[in-house]
């Protein structure tokens, strides 16, 4: 027997200003039912970044209980912005199982609309909606990027995990140093790592791996802006330019996306006195999720040279996490 949903259905216009916070108000309004489904049509001709950034807060809401967010483009003007950005499969309801068409019986070669049907018939029914195709370098709206990046792991609600940090300074004293730390994830927006010991010339680096963070919450931290493409490992990323709201010592921050599997490559810190850090990032799957499995730093501040490798084990997904683990003064 399929489990019910609570079901709610909303039409709002894309050009208002109220629709922003009537989709809060109708995710908000959802909180605790059992696998909620919010259907948004919107009608309009524009598709602005604080909207979807909008919506991606509300879906993430709203798999807190297991739910779905659609949305119903109500103009053909809104429907191809959506298929451009590739959120058309982002904001959908997952497809029952019952309503699955069955499997094809013929002999030969599928045709290419029966093959690409059943990718995505099966791909939703396994992994969610399924990532845009490889080498989407169509999207150039920051939020729409992030949504994309944010939605990697659908089904991930939380993770525990231990690092393994190997430090080499490059310039004197020229040491070497292992770190051990625990890594901790939860939606939304909450990260952390917690090193076991750090001698006092590594007293950033639980900062620096810290701060890499969730982006799901970088839209409240930074202004972002699209600036291009750049080559990487052989494929071509999307570049996203960050500087803080709030400023530091960062002049600004240079994130790569690899718009093939929607992962961040490398993000590079540049300083206001000339330094600068690049991390770089590799990931592998762990229980159908897509997690870190290995991060290289190559530091050059003022006074200090050096590179860290880190590598990832001991998962454990969807755990209970204490909130005073992302509450910094409460372990002190």
């Amino acid at each position: 027997m399929m489990k019910t949903n609570d079901m709610t259905s909303i039409r709002l216009s894309s050009d208002d200003p109220g629709t922003i916070p009537a989709i809060a108000a109708a995710a908000a309004a959802l909180d605790g039912k059992a696998a909620p489904r919010l259907s948004v049509t919107l009608d309009g001709e524009t598709l602005p970044a604080p909207l979807v950034a909008a919506l991606v807060t509300a879906l993430r809401r709203l798999r807190e209980f297991g739910g779905a967010l659609e949305v119903v483009p109500g103009t053909s003007a809104l429907r191809d912005q959506l298929a451009v950005h590739g959120l058309e499969r982002v904001f959908a309801f997952p497809l029952p199982p019952e309503d699955a068409p069955r499997p094809l019986r013929r002999r030969g070669r599928l045709g290419a609309g029966v093959r690409i049907g059943a990718a995505l018939v099966f791909g939703i029914l396994a992994f969610g909606p399924l990532p845009a195709p490889a080498q989407d370098l169509t999207l150039t709206d920051p939020a729409a990027i992030l949504a994309r990046v944010n939605e990697r792991n659908p089904n991930l609600e939380s993770f525990q995990g231990r690092l393994h940090v190997q430090v080499k300074l490059t310039s004197f004293p020229y040491v070497r140093e292992h770190l051990d730390g625990t890594t901790y994830f939860k939606r939304p927006g909450n990260y952390e790592v917690i090193f076991d010991h750090v001698p006092w010339y590594a007293g950033g680096f639980e900062k620096l791996y810290s701060d890499i963070g969730d982006p799901a919450n970088w839209e409240r931290r930074f202004v972002i802006t699209y600036t291009g493409q750049e080559r990487y490992a052989g494929r071509t990323d999307l570049v996203l330019r960050l500087v803080q709201r709030v400023r530091g010592m960062i002049d600004h921050e240079t994130v790569l996306v690899d718009p093939n599997a929607w992962a961040i490559d490398q993000i590079r810190y540049d300083y206001y006195d000339g330094g600068s850090v690049t991390m770089t990032q590799e990931f592998r799957e762990v229980g159908g999720h897509q997690l870190l499995a290995t991060q290289t730093a190559r530091i050059t501040i003022p006074h200090v040279h050096a590179v860290a490798t880190a590598t990832y084990d001991g998962y454990r997904t969807n755990v209970a996490i204490d909130e005073s683990i992302f509450r910094k003064g409460e372990r002190q």
